[in-house]
């Protein structure tokens, strides 16, 4: 059975007309993003409008940022903070039935399966995929002290010779 297409979904739920899809789909291709992002970008749909299709599209729950906040400490920290910050997942919570665990991990790429290969892999746990914006798993991992930015190491500068550079804005002589 074939999936129905994000555009044809949020058409068929009368959150869009076929011309704004067609819209976001050349604003799409002109900035290679994907279609969610297009659709913001043009401040056609809210973010949490794109999740709820997506969700409805891809089959897989989703959840909101504030549920997201109730995650608990223990629960990110079950996971290397590394791990978690290259991936920009989040652990939700984990079911165990018998000796089997079942991690739910919200994403913003419910789809990509190489990453929650990967994220099993770490785990030893079957990984099961939940929706959730970027900037909500952001949210969550720094407020629990996960920093998706590597430390830079410091570069030494030449000594300040007195030379001032001005600065322009491009197409300004």
């Amino acid at each position: 059975m074939r999936r129905v297409r994000l555009g044809e979904l949020l058409v068929r739920q009368g959150l869009l007309t076929e011309a704004q899809v067609a819209t976001a789909l050349a604003y799409q291709s002109r900035w290679n993003c994907k279609l969610g992002e297009a659709l913001v970008q043009l401040r056609l749909l809210e973010p949490g409008q794109v999740q709820r299709a997506l969700s409805s599209q891809l089959r897989v729950p989703f959840v909101r940022g504030e549920e997201m906040a109730k995650v608990p400490a223990a629960m990110v920290k079950s996971v290397a903070p590394e791990v978690l910050a290259r991936l920009r997942v989040c652990p939700l919570r984990v079911e165990w039935h018998g000796a089997r665990g079942m991690l739910y991990v919200a994403t913003h790429q419910p789809e990509n399966l190489p990453l929650l290969d990967e994220l099993a892999f770490i785990t030893h746990l079957t990984v099961r995929p939940v929706l959730a914006l970027l900037e909500d798993i952001e949210r969550t991992l720094r407020r629990h002290c996960v920093s998706g930015t590597r430390e830079l190491e410091p570069i030494e500068l030449p000594p300040d010779d007195g030379i001032r550079l001005e600065i322009t804005r491009g197409g300004e002589g």
